[in-house]
C-alpha cells in the first residue's frame, strides 16, 4: 500500500506546514532514508525510550504522531501513540518515579488512536503528577495529549494549539482518474468524491464530528466550558509562549531543568496497588482513656487543686444566689436552686426575677406571735467546718 493511501483519507490534528511535509514525503517514495531524515531535521536513530532523572520520567513525544510504530515513524523522527502510552504505563507502575514528564516538540498527527493517549493520562491524575513540558510545538493533537496532564508548562517561544481537525481528500482528477473503481450499489457513500456538494457536506460532517471530540475532550481536560474552547484558545491558531498563558492553555511559563527538580524533590508519591511496600507506616496506637482512679494515682496533686477549687466555686454559687435580692421574697425557690440544681448565678437570678413572690405571712394569732420570734443566728461551727460545702447546706436546710 502506498503512503499517500495511508495519508489520504484520515483525518489529521496536525499543522499545515507539517502535513505537507508529510505529504511532499510520500510524493517521493523513492528517495533514501537518509534523504527523508535530513528533510525532517531528524537523527535516523530515534529511541522511544524513557529517560529517567532524579526520580522522574520524561518521555518524548516529537514530531508528527501516528497511531503505531513503522518504518515511516522510525526514519521519520516521529512518534507513535503506542509507544508513548508504553512507555507511559511503565513509568506510572515504576515505584521509584516520583513524577512524570511528557516532553513535548511536536506539530501533532493522526487523530486514530490520539484520543485513547490522552484519556489514558487524564485517567492518571492523582497517582502520580504528570506535567505537560512543551519543549517546542504542543500543537493539534500534541495539545490534545498535554490538555489531559496535571499542568502544561510551556517555553518562552512554544507554540500551543492548532485545535481542530484537517481532512486530505483525493479527488477523481490528473492520473487517478484512469483508475476504475466499482462500488457496490447498495453503499453509495462508500466513496465520497469532495468535489460534488453532496460528498464534501459528508466528508466536512466527518471532520466537524471529529473536531467536537477534539474540543470536548479538552474541554474536560482543562476544566472550561466547551465556548471557551471555541472562542479563547486560538480558534485554529497558535499562541506562543505568556501569551499561551493568558489565553489559559497553559498553566505557566518554565523550563525542563527546573521541572525536573520540582518533581524531585518532591514527597515520594505512596507505590500503586500489588507493589511491595518496604517500610510500611507503623500504625498509631490508640490511648487508654483517663478515669477518675487512674488521674488520682497519676495525679494525687492535680486531684486535689481541682477539688479545692470546685469546693471554692460552689461556695461562692451558693452566696451569690442566696444574697442577691430577687431570692428576698422568693427564698424556698432560692434554696432549692442553690442546693439541688447546677444552676449559674446569672441564670438563677433570671428565674427568680420572673417568680411569683412568695405568699405574705398569714395574719392568725398564731402566725403573728410565731413571726416577733426573731430567726436564729447560723454560725459555723469552727473554721473548718465554714469549708465544708456538706455542712453550710445541712446547716441552711435544718433552718428552713
Amino acid at each position: 500500500m502506498k503512503i499517500w493511501n495511508r495519508l489520504s483519507g484520515e483525518p489529521w490534528a496536525i499543522t499545515e506546514s507539517a502535513l505537507q511535509t508529510i505529504l511532499e514525503i510520500a510524493a517521493r517514495e523513492n528517495e533514501s532514508p537518509q534523504a527523508v531524515a535530513a528533510k525532517l531535521g531528524r537523527n535516523l536513530q530515534n529511541t522511544y525510550s524513557v529517560i529517567e532523572r532524579d526520580g522522574v520520567a520524561i518521555i518524548p513525544v516529537t514530531g508528527p504522531l501516528f497511531r503505531y510504530a513503522n518504518l515511516f515513524t522510525a526514519i521519520s523522527g516521529a512518534s507513535s501513540y503506542e509507544l508513548i502510552a508504553r512507555d507511559f504505563n511503565v513509568a506510572l507502575e515504576n515505584p521509584q518515579i516520583k513524577g512524570i514528564i511528557l516532553d513535548i516538540d511536536s506539530p501533532g498527527g493522526e487523530v486514530n488512536g490520539v484520543s485513547e493517549l490522552s484519556n489514558m493520562v487524564y485517567a492518571a491524575r492523582g497517582k502520580k503528577p504528570v506535567v505537560a513540558y512543551a519543549s517546542g510545538d504542543a500543537a493539534s493533537g500534541a495539545y490534545w495529549i498535554a490538555s489531559a496532564a496535571d499542568e502544561i508548562v510551556v517555553s518562552d517561544t512554544s507554540a500551543l494549539g492548532s485545535i481542530g481537525v484537517v481532512g486530505m481528500y483525493r479527488g477523481k482528477s490528473g492520473k487517478q482518474s484512469e483508475d476504475v473503481e466499482i462500488v457496490s450499489s447498495q453503499s453509495p457513500h462508500k466513496r465520497l468524491d469532495p468535489q460534488t456538494d453532496e460528498g464534501r457536506a459528508r466528508l466536512q460532517l466527518r471532520i466537524d464530528s471529529m473536531a467536537d471530540v477534539f474540543i470536548s475532550t479538552i474541554s474536560r481536560n482543562r476544566d472550561v466550558a466547551p465556548e471557551i474552547v471555541q472562542t479563547h484558545y486560538g480558534g485554529g491558531d497558535v499562541m506562543i509562549g505568556a501569551r499561551a498563558v493568558e489565553a489559559g492553555l497553559a498553566d505557566r511559563v518554565g523550563s525542563l531543568e527546573q521541572l525536573i527538580q520540582e518533581l524531585s524533590t518532591s514527597p515520594q508519591s505512596p507505590p500503586l496497588e500489588g507493589f511491595f511496600v518496604a517500610n510500611p507506616p507503623t500504625p498509631k496506637q490508640e490511648k487508654t482513656p483517663m478515669d477518675l482512679e487512674t488521674l488520682t494515682k497519676e495525679h494525687p496533686s492535680l486531684v486535689s487543686q481541682i477539688r479545692q477549687e470546685g469546693a471554692k466555686a460552689e461556695r461562692n454559687r451558693l452566696e451569690s444566689i442566696l444574697a442577691m435580692p430577687e431570692a428576698a421574697e422568693r427564698q424556698k425557690l432560692a434554696l432549692e436552686i442553690a442546693l439541688h440544681t447546677e444552676m449559674s448565678a446569672v441564670e438563677a437570678q433570671h428565674i427568680l426575677a420572673c417568680a411569683t413572690p412568695e405568699k405574705a405571712m398569714a395574719t392568725s394569732s398564731f402566725d403573728r406571735v410565731m413571726a416577733s420570734i426573731p430567726n436564729p443566728t447560723i454560725t459555723p461551727a469552727s473554721d473548718d467546718a465554714a469549708n465544708d460545702i456538706d455542712a453550710v447546706a445541712n446547716r441552711i436546710a435544718s433552718a428552713v
